[in-house]
């Protein structure tokens, strides 16, 4: 009998102020497939042929990968995309989540061969950092600690009431371009800023005191460098300070930006009134947390 099953996972917000490359958290964005055994390896999207060619398909690339690291080769199949609410090059871990998926398809194909703990060493050492791919995998906001040998992440306890205004807008960011423009040396004040900060930041999230989110997520090490190449960015901060948000900050290397506040439909409506002033186009979308993180279903 063939093997038939479905793979979920969550798009990703990272960074999250001054958290750069080690804090990240998983949003109600869903990238949703359908997999099976197949005469011939295929990509599909709503049962037409998927648009991005097979040698730039990062599923692709990730079953790949897992392949070889698992020394194994899988049976050819077929992956038909039935929802992607993630944006591509917008800061929302579209990569992750391919690169999440891909690892967990060749795993099913494999046998299960692979922990949770193994598939997230292998994500990381894929994608090159942990902020996106581990909360994309275990939900939730996630810190994380990694390098070659090692990789240690912990959980947050985030209250329910959190809401993360996110704002999308109609030109992309490459990852390599935000990164591009980041210093090779920092101040050590701008160091201390962020590690003093983020052991603050994260105590907030979970003990859900958010009286000093503005002040926490205030990072000096990459978003300053950024806010140039995102179009209105600090007006927009601005006119979320102004209608009363908890915080802003820059998701993954932008361009999108995030607000965090409670429930406010007035905070949202005023909101989409100033993005709809600005020379771009952009969309504002209420978002909660992702818990269950990505899912196998048979």
């Amino acid at each position: 009998m063939s093997l038939k099953f479905k793979v979920k996972v969550p798009g990703t917000s990272a960074n999250i102020g001054v958290g750069y490359d080690c804090l990240g958290v998983a949003l109600e964005y869903i990238l949703e497939l359908e997999i099976e055994e197949s005469d011939k390896i295929e990509f599909l999207e709503n049962g037409s042929l998927f648009s991005i060619p097979i040698e730039k398909n990062l599923i692709f690339e990730a079953i790949k990968y897992t392949e070889k690291h698992l020394e194994k080769n899988i049976p050819s199949y077929k992956v038909n995309i039935k929802k992607n609410e993630i944006p591509m090059a917008r800061g929302l871990g579209s990569s992750s989540s391919a690169i999440v998926a891909g690892i967990l398809i060749a795993n099913k194909f494999a046998g299960n061969p692979m922990d949770i703990n193994q598939i997230a060493k292998l994500a990381v050492e894929m994608e090159g950092h942990p902020d996106n791919v581990i909360p994309a995998i275990f939900g939730g906001m996630v810190l994380t600690a990694y390098d070659k040998e090692n990789l240690v992440y912990s959980s947050l306890e985030n209250s329910n009431d959190l809401y993360f205004y996110v704002m999308i807008p109609d030109f992309q960011l490459s990852t390599e371009r935000a990164r591009s423009v980041l210093p090779e040396s920092y101040l050590v004040s701008d160091a201390i800023n962020n590690m003093s900060k983020l052991g603050l930041l994260v105590d907030a999230f979970n003990k859900g005191k958010y009286e000093n989110l503005r002040f926490l997520l205030d990072d000096k090490i990459h978003q300053p460098y950024r806010f140039r190449l995102i179009n209105s960015c600090e007006k927009i901060f601005e006119a979320s300070k102004k209608y009363g948000a908890l915080g802003e900050y820059i998701s993954g290397a932008g361009p999108t930006l995030v607000s965090l506040n409670y429930n406010n439909d007035k905070f949202l409506e005023n909101m989409k009134k100033v993005l709809e002033t600005l020379p771009n186009k952009w969309k504002i979308e209420k978002k909660k947390i992702n818990f269950k993180g990505a899912e196998i279903i048979d």
